[in-house]
């Protein structure tokens, strides 16, 4: 996939992740007692930090990964804080941490790549 399909891809999941965590408590049709929650956290923030390095050349993802790490740490807490006047959303740290694993798992991705 070339690179301007992957800022398309970038964006529309970014649309689709803003849009999804600003609807009023959303309830998962799978019984939450393995905790998908979690896990889906960790995968949609994972997508996220893929195609997000996936925008740029090769030449540019060491200087890329620098800007994710911060990333990493911004957006699972602004992400959280968006959610907080939403009804039936709330402030969690479990997700923040969730999140935050999805994209150190792109980190150590790219990390291992490019050795």
């Amino acid at each position: 996939m070339k690179i301007k399909h992957y800022k398309i891809a970038f964006y529309i999941w970014t649309g689709i992740l803003f849009t999804l965590t600003s609807i009023p408590k959303l309830q998962s049709p799978i019984n939450d007692s393995l905790n998908v929650d979690k896990l889906a956290h960790f995968m949609v923030y994972m997508i996220f930090a893929y195609l997000f390095m996936k925008m740029f050349d090769e030449k540019q993802f060491i200087k890329k990964l620098k800007l994710l790490s911060v990333l990493a740490v911004i957006i699972p807490i602004f992400d959280e804080l968006h959610q907080i006047p939403i009804p039936g959303r709330s402030f969690s740290y479990n997700d923040i941490l969730a999140d935050f694993l999805g994209f150190l798992a792109v980190i150590i991705y790219f990390k291992i790549k490019l050795k």
